[in-house]
């Protein structure tokens, strides 16, 4: 199960200390995004310093990277024993979201649970009945449904069919035993990929006295949302 602290703002790819090296042959060349070997002295100044100049914010950028991963890790830590000393208190297990707020009310600490879901081989086989239905179905009445039904297969731009559009498909209750099978397996054919936790910490603001998201992205830091 992954986690996250403040996970938004897209995708987090970890970097490799060693592409902070400065890439040379054994003569000590310089090589250049085209691979082409530059002695050093060729190299204009301005150059060279915007080179190093960059090596040495990645390398803070790193220790950041690591300083927050850690930090991430013993916050998941913290949450997991909290809530699941709690939950055996109640001798249950806890599962779900969570929002833990100081007894002052001015910080909270939210759990969001986020999990991806994806259909097996099964989906197909219900597709099939389900064009069946279609097929032997009559009258207007059913032209909307029809259309409903057309659009729940329906894949984007990456051939990804929408989880949410095929599950709505269960609430109509038809009588047809082809549906009904076909329903049972989208019911049986639906697993969870994946499970991401996200962790958003909020702070009480004294004018509005609404929950603000403390920002952890620090290409969105203003320096000024703890202050106020």
């Amino acid at each position: 199960m992954a986690a996250e602290l403040n996970g938004r703002g897209g995708v987090s790819v970890p970097v490799k200390p060693e592409i902070i090296k400065r890439t040379v042959d054994e003569q000590g060349n310089w090589i250049d995004a085209q691979g082409q070997a530059v002695p050093k002295k060729y190299i204009d100044q301005a150059v060279r310093e915007r080179d190093h100049l960059v090596r040495q914010i990645f390398r803070k950028g790193i220790k950041l990277r690591r300083q927050v991963d850690q930090t991430k890790a013993d916050v998941v830590a913290m949450l997991d024993g909290h809530l699941e000393t709690l939950a055996r208190r109640h001798e249950a297990r806890w599962k779900g979201n969570a929002e833990l707020v100081t007894f002052d009310g001015r910080l909270k600490v939210e759990i969001k649970v986020n999990e991806a879901l994806e259909f097996d081989e099964r989906l197909q086989l219900a597709k099939q009945k389900i064009d069946n239905c279609l097929r032997q179905w009559t009258g207007g009445a059913r032209s909307e449904i029809r259309a409903i039904i057309g659009r729940a297969f329906q894949v984007d731009h990456k051939g990804t069919i929408n989880v949410r559009s095929i599950l709505t498909l269960r609430q109509f209750r038809f009588k047809d035993k082809q549906w009904q099978e076909a329903m049972g397996l989208i019911s049986d054919s639906l697993r969870i990929r994946s499970t991401r936790r996200y962790v958003n910490l909020y702070r009480r603001d004294a004018t509005t006295g609404r929950f603000v998201l403390v920002t952890l992205n620090w290409s969105a830091l203003t320096g000024e949302e703890l202050d106020r």
